[in-house]
């Protein structure tokens, strides 16, 4: 079993010198995201790097500074004490004897891996690196480093779902994808579009803010074998009513069916010159349609139509959150644990 805060140690650090120094990453890192992750590892005096980074860690809150003892006696009092235990330290209670994890109520709370390591992956995933090399490079299984990234792709995917497109007389663009794809070069790859994607762009943000759906209704038939446009708009219309704030301009693209309360895209483009036309019409899309591409390779599974297209679209929303985020994500990643722990306390 790989360790975790309540594993007793046998006399090894997991804190190899190397990692105390800050070693090479196995994966591209932002410069600020790297001198954060720096400032959480350097080890400072004699004391333990253990302690010092669980002093950190409660310090901007990823770990509670105080917690309640579990039998909630008339003479409980739970204190930080040193202990061997991988964390090194942990809560104890003056009056029973209990004890808990420093971890409890944290986001790092029955993670089987050291503190360390999980601060390790977090990093890793705020800059996408594969999730089998983290593992290998950090010494940690596979199973753990996924279950880390599953953690974080569900904080991620319900703070993007509050990123809402467009406003007051905004202008919004919706367009499909593989058909727009299509449209100027036909996929003659090894591995075609297994899913339809609606895409949505704000045209009001820089870069550009999208909402990405992978389409449900896509391959509905009608009695008579042909494609149902009506059920196919009508989840459209769905989709944009929840990704596009009222108020908004809607325009849709030459591959979108018809949608009430839009306008077409061609309307758009006779009151534009040239440069705005190619930009609004191609290059508005360009890392929209990156990121529906890399998608194609979620599909290589054997999975189910609808397993598969539930991972393209985690894969998806969590690519978008990333995408609204230069160099500082890791430490906005951290607050966000901050601000979801926390309230799960109150």
């Amino acid at each position: 079993m790989e360790p975790d805060s309540t594993t007793h140690d046998c006399n090894t650090s997991i804190f190899s010198k190397t990692e105390e120094t800050g070693t090479v990453l196995p994966f591209t890192t932002q410069p600020g995201n790297l001198q954060l992750y720096k400032n959480f590892i350097n080890k400072q005096g004699d004391q333990r790097l253990e302690y010092q980074l669980v002093e950190r860690l409660q310090s901007c809150e990823l770990i509670p500074k105080s917690v309640k003892c579990v039998a909630d006696g008339p003479n409980c009092n739970v204190i930080c004490r040193a202990a061997r235990v991988v964390d090194r330290v942990q809560w104890i209670c003056e009056g029973c004897g209990k004890t808990q994890p420093i971890r409890a109520g944290s986001f790092f709370f029955r993670l089987q891996c050291s503190i360390l390591q999980t601060m390790q992956i977090i990093l890793a995933w705020c800059e996408d690196a594969d999730v089998d090399v983290v593992a290998a490079h950090f010494g940690v299984k596979p199973k753990v480093a996924t279950q880390i990234y599953d953690k974080l792709d569900e904080i991620a995917i319900k703070e993007q779902s509050k990123c809402k497109l467009g406003g007051e007389n905004s202008v919004v663009l919706v367009e499909m994808y593989p058909d727009c794809v299509n449209r100027l070069s036909p996929d003659t790859t090894d591995q075609p579009h297994a899913h339809r994607i609606l895409m949505v762009a704000d045209t009001n943000h820089i870069p550009t803010s999208y909402w990405l759906h992978v389409m449900k209704d896509d391959n509905k038939k009608t009695a008579n074998g042909s494609l149902d446009t009506q059920a196919l708009a009508a989840e459209i219309g769905h989709v944009l009513k929840e990704a596009v704030i009222e108020g908004s301009v809607i325009v849709t693209g030459n591959n979108v069916p018809a949608v009430p309360n839009t306008s077409s895209i061609q309307k758009l483009l006779q009151h534009c010159d040239m440069e705005m036309q190619r930009f609004l019409s191609t290059r508005i899309w360009r890392q929209a349609v990156t990121l529906c591409c890399a998608s194609r390779s979620i599909c290589n599974g054997g999975l189910t139509a609808p397993a598969c297209a539930t991972l393209v679209q985690r894969y998806l929303t969590t690519s978008l959150y990333r995408l609204r985020h230069d160099d500082g994500f890791y430490n906005k990643v951290l607050n966000t644990i901050v601000a979801e722990y926390n309230k799960c306390d109150t």
